[in-house]
C-alpha cells in the first residue's frame, strides 16, 4: 500500500495546537520556489527551563510520556527535563552528571529512541568537537532509562551505559568501505559532510534492532549524496550488559535529497518518519533546508518527501528542526521540537544558549503530516565566487557556485577563459571539481595571472537528486589582482575584536596597499620555543582553531579599517576583500595574529591544515587573557591584550572612538593611542553583553574605508 494511502491528510495546511507568537523577523535572501506551496499558519509552543538546573535552548531529542507530557533531552547539559506537551514551563528533570552513568562532561545527547515497558535509549553524538577537538571521551556514551510516571511525578531508573560504540561503529564502516574511521579522526569537523555525528535514532517495529542515522557523514560516491542508517543488532544485549561488542547489520543509505538525518522515529504502519537537514549549518542560499520524509524501513525503498513547509516552521525563530517527539501510538499528527540555541529573542542581543538560564527557551509545533511531493524545481544558482565584475581576485582563487539546494552533477565541462582563450577544462569526475551539499568548488591547476580577465561557463551539469537540471550559461567574469604591497611589523593595528556575535576582528591599514595584497590571520596558540603554531600541550603542531587569508580586491588607503567575521560556517566574511580558511569561534582565552609569508596546509574555503611558516608578524590582540600563548618579540609592542578582572572571560573590545578620536590626517599620532588599552572600552560574556554590534555592512566602524 502506498504512503498517500496510509495516512489521514489535511489538505496542504498544517494545524498546530495552542501556542505563543513570535514577532522576530529574520530576512529569507533567497528567491521564492518555482512552485511555491499554500501559505501556512504556524505558531510556535514555547518551552522554558523553570526552576530545573540550568537553562535549556537546544532541544536535540525527545519522547512523547501520557498524560500530555514529553521528556527532553538538550544537547548543551546532561540534564533530562519533563515539559508540558503544549508549551510553558518543565515540571521535573534529571541530572545524569550525579545520577545514572554521571557522566562528568557534556555529552553532547542527540538522539533517543522509545523502547517497550517504557525504557528509552539515549546516545551522544559521537562526534569531535566543532573545530575538530577530539572529543571521544565525552560525547562517545549510549545508556538506558526506564520511565515511571508522568508529569511532576516522573521517575528515572538507570539501567546500564554502553561506551565503545564509536570504535565498533568505525571498524563496521571498514568492512564496508564507508570511511567512518577519517570521518571520526581528531581535527575533523563533525558538521560537514565527511564528518561523523549521529543525530537520529529509532528502533525497527519488532523492537530488534537500533535503527542510527547520521548527520555525517553522507555517502555514495564522491558527491556524498545519501544518508547513514547503522543497524544495530545487539541494543537489548548492550543494555543489559550481556555484550562486549555492537554487532551491525548491512548499511542502508537513503537519498535524502543530498541531506542528512536530524530524527528518526517509528511511525504507524510499518514505516518510520525522518527529518532531514543538511550535515552542514544551515547556509542562507537553501530554500528548503530541512525537509520530512516517510521511509516503508526496507533498504532498497526510497523515502517519500512530504509537502510539510518546514521553513515556515522555522522562520520566526530561526531555530533548527532537531526533534521528532516518538510516540508509541503515532498519528499523522506529529510534534517537531527545535534547537533554538543560536536564536534571538525579541528584546535580547545575545543568543538564546547565552542568556540567563531563566531567560532561555526552545520553541516546537504539532503539525499533520501532508501529502508526498515529487520536486520539478530545477536548482538555482543563488550567488558566484568570485562575484561578476570583481576587480582585484587573488591569482590562487577557488571558483564557487552557491545553489539553493543541494546538488549532484552529471557528464558535462566548466570551462575557464581568458578572454576566449580557453585556459583550463574541468570535466564532472576531475579533481578539481568538489561538491559542498549545495556548493561546487573549482580549483583551477594553475595560478592565474595578474591583472587579467577572466569568465568562466558552464554546460548543463548540474542537477539535485531528482535529475532536473541547470541550464548551460556563463556564470561569472572577474579581474585578477596586481602584485601584493610588502608589509612589515606595525604595518596594521587591531581596531576591535569580539569574543560574543558577531564573532569578528577590525584592524586599521597604517600603509597604502594594492589590490592582491595577502595578509594572514589565526587564533592558535603560538609556542617561541617552537616558532609554530602548537596545541596548548606544546606537544603536537594546532590543527584546530582557525587559520584564514584576506586578500585586497582592490587599492585600499592608509587609514582604511578592515573587519572579519569569524564565527562562520565556511570562510570568514570581510567587509572589503575576500577571505579564504578556517573559520573562528573567537573564545575566553584568544590571542588573534596577523601575518605575511606564511605557508598553510590545505587552506580551502571553510578549511586550514598545519601552519608551516608563520612568516613574518605584523601586529596582535589578546582577548580575555591567554595562558599558553607567546607574542613574538617582533611584535610585542604593536600587541593590545584585554584580561577582565583578572580572570579568564569571554571579551569583546573595541577602540573607543567616542573618548579617544580618530584623525586619519596623522596615523603616527593616532596609532600610539590604539596601543593604549585607556582608550578601548570592554564588554564581557559573563555579564551577559553580546560583542559589538556592525554598524555598517559588515563592519564594526562607521565610514571604515578611505575613498
Amino acid at each position: 500500500m502506498q504512503i498517500l494511502s496510509k495516512i489521514l491528510l489535511l489538505s496542504l495546511s498544517v494545524s498546530v495546537l495552542m501556542g505563543c507568537n513570535n514577532d522576530s523577523k529574520v530576512e529569507n535572501i533567497t528567491p521564492p520556489i518555482e512552485h511555491e506551496k499554500p501559505k501556512q499558519t504556524i505558531q510556535l509552543l514555547d518551552y522554558t527551563p523553570g526552576q530545573t538546573k540550568g537553562g535549556s535552548s537546544d532541544a536535540s531529542t525527545a519522547v512523547q510520556l501520557t498524560g500530555g507530557y514529553i521528556l527532553v533531552a538538550d544537547d548543551e547539559a546532561n540534564v533530562l527535563r519533563v515539559y508540558p506537551e503544549q508549551g510553558g514551563d518543565a515540571v521535573a528533570s534529571w541530572d545524569f552528571e550525579v545520577n545514572g552513568p554521571k557522566l562528568e562532561k557534556e555529552l553532547d545527547i542527540e538522539a533517543s529512541a522509545l523502547l517497550a515497558d517504557n525504557i528509552v535509549v539515549f546516545t551522544g553524538s559521537h562526534g569531535n568537537k566543532k573545530d575538530g577537538g577530539d572529543a571521544i571521551k565525552e560525547r562517545s556514551h549510549l545508556f538506558a532509562v526506564k520511565i515511571h510516571g508522568t508529569g511532576p511525578d516522573t521517575r528515572f531508573e538507570y539501567l546500564n551505559m554502553y561506551s565503545n560504540l564509536e570504535q565498533d561503529l568505525t571498524a563496521w564502516g571498514e568492512q564496508h568501505q564507508l570511511g567512518l574511521s577519517a570521518s571520526a579522526a581528531a581535527g575533523q569537523a563533525p558538521e560537514r559532510v565527511n564528518g561523523f555525528a549521529i543525530e537520529g535514532m529509532t528502533v525497527s517495529h519488532d523492537q530488534k534492532t537500533l535503527l542510527i542515522g547520521f548527520r555525517a557523514p553522507q555517502l555514495d560516491t564522491s558527491a556524498r549524496q545519501k544518508a547513514l542508517i547503522a543497524p544495530l543488532n545487539n541494543h537489548q544485549a548492550l543494555i543489559n550488559g550481556s555484550a562486549a561488542q555492537a554487532e551491525f547489520g548491512q548499511p542502508i543509505m537513503l537519498d535524502l535529497g543530498g541531506r542528512g538525518i536530524r530524527s528518526l522515529a517509528a511511525y504507524k504502519d510499518q514505516q518510520y518518519l525522518i527529518v532531514a537537514g543538511p550535515a552542514i549549518a544551515n547556509r542562507n542560499e537553501l530554500s528548503e533546508p530541512f525537509a520530512l520524509y516517510l521511509w516503508d524501513g526496507q533498504a532498497t525503498s526510497k523515502p517519500q518527501l512530504l509537502t510539510n513547509d518546514l521553513q515556515a516552521l522555522r522562520k520566526d525563530s530561526h531555530g533548527s528542526i532537531e526533534t521528532i517527539v516518538e510516540s508509541y501510538e503515532p498519528s499523522s499528527r506529529v510534534h517537531l521540537l527545535l534547537d533554538n540555541g543560536d536564536s534571538i529573542w525579541p528584546g535580547q542581543t545575545s543568543i538564546s544558549k547565552d542568556l540567563k538560564d531563566e531567560l532561555q527557551k526552545f520553541q516546537g509545533a504539532i503539525v499533520e503530516l501532508e501529502t508526498a511531493q515529487q520536486d520539478q524545481s530545477i536548482p538555482k544558482l543563488i550567488k558566484s565566487t568570485p562575484l561578476v565584475g570583481t576587480i582585484g581576485v587573488n591569482t590562487d582563487t577557488q571558483i564557487q557556485l552557491w545553489f539553493d539546494e543541494a546538488i549532484q552533477l552529471k557528464a558535462g565541462k566548466i570551462n575557464l577563459y581568458q578572454g576566449e582563450l580557453l585556459v583550463e577544462s574541468f570535466e564532472a569526475n576531475s579533481k578539481n571539481i568538489k561538491i559542498d551539499f549545495n556548493r561546487l568548488i573549482i580549483q583551477p591547476s594553475q595560478k592565474l595571472k595578474y591583472q587579467t580577465d577572466y569568465r568562466v561557463t558552464m554546460d548543463a551539469m548540474i542537477q539535485d537528486s531528482q535529475a532536473n537540471t541547470v541550464a548551460a550559461s556563463e556564470i561569472t567574469s572577474f579581474t585578477t589582482a596586481g602584485q601584493p604591497t610588502p608589509l612589515q611589523a606595525g604595518d596594521l593595528l587591531f581596531m576591535g575584536g569580539n569574543a560574543e556575535a558577531p564573532d569578528a576582528i577590525a584592524f586599521i591599514l597604517l600603509k597604502d596597499i594594492d589590490g592582491g595584497t595577502e595578509i594572514y590571520f589565526s587564533d592558535r596558540d603560538y609556542s617561541a620555543e617552537k616558532s609554530q603554531f602548537w596545541h596548548r600541550s606544546k606537544d603536537t603542531p594546532a590543527s584546530n582553531e582557525g587559520v584564514f587569508r584576506w586578500t585586497a580586491d582592490r587599492f585600499i588607503r592608509a587609514g582604511s579599517i578592515i573587519t572579519i567575521q569569524t564565527d562562520t560556517e565556511a570562510s570568514p566574511i570581510a567587509n572589503v576583500g575576500q577571505v579564504l580558511g578556517s573559520p573562528s569561534g573567537i573564545g575566553k582565552e584568544e590571542t588573534m595574529f596577523a601575518m605575511v609569508g606564511s605557508q598553510v596546509d590545505n587552506l580551502t574555503d571553510g578549511s586550514a591544515g598545519l601552519v608551516q611558516s608563520t612568516g613574518q608578524f605584523l601586529a596582535a590582540i589578546t582577548l580575555g587573557g591567554v595562558t599558553d600563548n607567546d607574542i613574538p618579540a617582533e611584535i610585542a609592542k604593536y600587541h593590545v591584550a584585554f584580561l577582565p578582572a583578572g580572570k579568564a572571560d569571554q571579551t569583546n573590545a573595541i577602540y573607543n572612538v567616542d573618548m579617544c578620536g580618530f584623525d586619519r590626517s596623522n596615523l603616527a599620532t593616532f596609532s600610539q593611542k590604539l596601543l593604549d588599552v585607556n582608550c578601548w572600552k570592554t564588554s564581557f560574556k559573563s555579564a551577559g553583553a553580546a560583542g559589538w554590534p556592525m554598524v555598517e555592512t559588515d563592519s564594526l566602524f562607521k565610514d571604515a574605508i578611505v575613498k
